[in-house]
């Protein structure tokens, strides 16, 4: 415990990890790496600033009488939890010393099986196919690759202990254009699961614009207990936007149509969203529609990834992102409460429980994608260039483990990155995309600058809000 009359000689410093915000008459002093809020009243600011100019038991004797307890026991807090603290203090040195625990190498978890690279959709904002280079053939998986795919991610998942159930993704392009394959693999995974030949707790995810659901593709999805996410924009003349067919004609009457047909069948799809520059003026209508209309449960809202000449960095537009999402929450706390948004309820969980977000990105040592082809890859960004996809499902040898790349990957965090040290998101960010980091700056190890407006929005967002919650109790 901080005690003046023992501590109070030597001048003091604000930690790089110490961050004080202010609204409303109340400051809150919070250390980043910790996750770790204290909130008194405004006029202490002042006084409690002083310390870092002269020794406290100076700087008490300029705060009035009534004050000085309060000031006292603030102090002792804010020196107790290391935001305030010895000049000679090294707080880098113990971050770099107790950061360990996070990084325990690659632990893939996630399959992400390309069944093909042709989308039926031309989507305005698409991060794949305006990454895919015009003399790329393209293809469809066979079911001879989805075989061996599926056999050596159960290899790789049954060697060590993981933290979340194992996923089996079904991606694209649109992967019910290839759903001859997608059945096959269905189908194998369940005789492969009754043989004792894969592990039977794999959970089985499809991500789908809807537009080629059937009511048999529906029954048969169902019978699996496949997971759906469907790609709706929000009504039609939202959704019509930038989600169009390659003749140019909108999706929407399409997708909503295969959306019904999952449902009929037992499957609750939820809904991936996209908030592109078009759409954000228009984010509470979206959700109160998405959540109110149709009855969606859960949902998440995604950003426009960077892609030269497709969507270049716009700082507006990030800050917007920002903006957008923190109103779609207020109004899913006020009218909807229980509703799961993946970037905000992930955030307020790490936030509220106190636990470091190492990565935002599955791609950072928790994902393996694989090509039509057979390729494994990190990133389903890099689908057209085959960056990162250098080994084969039909390598023996291959263990993401050892791979030099899994393993870069695996290491990507805000903890790892000295540029990300003074953030107050440091945290809870998590480290926005690798991939746009990549495209915007040559490399996966500087900062995804258009997810920081996020980040660090979203952190004052939980700080204030926590705050509110305490007071109504």
């Amino acid at each position: 415990m901080f005690d003046l009359t023992v501590h109070g000689q030597g001048i003091l410093k604000k930690s790089r990890f110490g961050h004080f915000y202010h609204r409303d008459g109340t400051t809150c002093a919070y250390h980043a790496y910790k996750i770790i809020t204290l909130y008194f009243g405004a006029e202490l600011f002042r006084f409690l600033n002083a310390v870092l100019d002269v020794p406290p038991v100076q700087a008490l004797t300029a705060v009035p009488g009534a004050l000085r307890p309060e000031f006292e026991r603030v102090l002792g807090e804010i020196c107790d939890v290391g935001i305030f603290v010895p000049q000679d203090y090294d707080e880098t040195k113990y971050l770099l010393q107790t950061r360990g625990a996070a990084f325990t190498g690659p632990a893939v978890r996630v399959l992400v099986l390309h069944l093909t690279d042709f989308c039926n959709l031309d989507c305005g904002y698409c991060f794949i196919e305006g990454n895919i280079p015009a003399c790329y053939q393209r293809q469809d998986m066979p079911p001879a690759v989805m075989e061996q795919a599926l056999l050596k991610f159960n290899s790789i998942t049954s060697s060590r202990a993981l933290p979340k159930t194992p996923s089996v993704v079904f991606y694209g392009g649109e992967p019910l254009a290839n759903w001859k394959t997608m059945k096959h693999g269905l189908q194998f995974m369940a005789r492969a699961q009754q043989e004792g030949r894969i592990r039977s707790d794999f959970d089985k995810v499809l991500i789908t614009n809807g537009t080629l659901v059937t009511q048999g593709i529906a029954a048969e999805l169902a019978a699996h207990q496949v997971m759906v996410s469907l790609s709706l924009d929000g009504p039609r003349e939202i959704n019509d936007i930038n989600r169009k067919f390659r003749g140019g004609q909108g999706s929407f009457d399409a997708a909503l149509r295969g959306f019904h047909l999952l449902r009929q069948a037992g499957v609750r799809p939820t809904v991936s969203c996209v908030l592109s520059k078009d759409s954000l003026p228009h984010a509470p209508q979206i959700i109160r529609w998405l959540l109110g209309e149709l009855g969606v449960k859960a949902l998440g809202f995604n950003h426009v990834s960077i892609v030269p000449r497709v969507h270049e960095y716009d700082p507006e537009y990030e800050a917007g992102f920002g903006r957008a999402l923190l109103q779609v929450q207020e109004i899913i706390q006020q009218e909807f409460p229980g509703i799961y948004e993946r970037r905000m309820s992930h955030k307020i969980r790490t936030f509220t429980n106190r636990e470091i977000l190492r990565a935002d990105c599955t791609g950072c040592g928790e994902q393996m994608s694989v090509s039509p082809d057979g390729k494994i890859g990190i990133c389903q960004g890099y689908m057209g260039s085959r960056k990162t996809f250098d080994a084969c499902v039909f390598d023996e040898s291959f263990d993401p483990s050892t791979d030099p790349v899994f393993v870069e990957w695996a290491n990507r965090s805000p903890l790892n990155m000295p540029e990300c040290f003074d953030c107050p998101a440091l945290s809870t960010c998590g480290g926005g995309c690798p991939r746009n980091a990549d495209v915007l700056h040559g490399s996966i190890w500087q900062v995804d600058s258009a997810f920081c407006h996020f980040a660090t929005a979203a952190q004052e967002w939980l700080i204030w809000k926590q705050y509110e919650n305490k007071t109504k109790k």
